[in-house]
């Protein structure tokens, strides 16, 4: 019953606050990533502990503008230009923090899939984040809030 209350309050707050609906709903140059974290050991992919969830940023690719702009979910009247990218289209691009030749790592879309691409490697560790789809993210999320 507790879950069925939950479900409806998300959707309800869908309805009442439209403005925050479009930065977990994106339009077709956009895309979310859902990421999550484990407290845990990670082996093959799985979590041997606790996921946590970590705010989406949503990205929107304009490939003829050549620009990315991105914004976190708590805080979608902030958009922020990304400068330094690398723009086939809206599945593949990449971006740097900053304006190095040869940056400590680059990130983005590659067959659209969020990636985290290193440039220097000096220790191999596994990722702290990792990308999972909207409905896994929505159900951890709905554990960290009953828990």
């Amino acid at each position: 019953m507790n879950r069925l209350i939950i479900y409806i309050v998300v959707v309800a707050s869908f309805l009442v606050f439209p403005g925050t609906t479009a930065a977990w709903l994106p339009f077709g140059n956009e895309v979310t990533v859902y990421m999550l974290s484990c407290d845990g050991e990670q082996k093959s992919g799985l979590c041997h502990g606790r996921e946590k969830t970590d705010i989406p940023f949503t990205y929107k690719v304009l490939a003829d503008q050549l620009s990315v702009w991105y914004w976190r979910a708590d805080d979608p009247d902030e958009p922020r230009r990304l400068s330094f990218c690398a723009i086939h289209d809206m599945k593949n691009w990449l971006c740097q923090w900053g304006s190095e030749e040869i940056p400590k790592s680059r990130f983005g879309m590659v067959s659209g899939r969020y990636a985290e691409i290193a440039t220097c490697v000096t220790v191999t560790s596994t990722p702290l984040f990792y990308q999972v789809s909207r409905l896994r993210w929505w159900f951890v999320w709905l554990r960290e809030q009953l828990s």
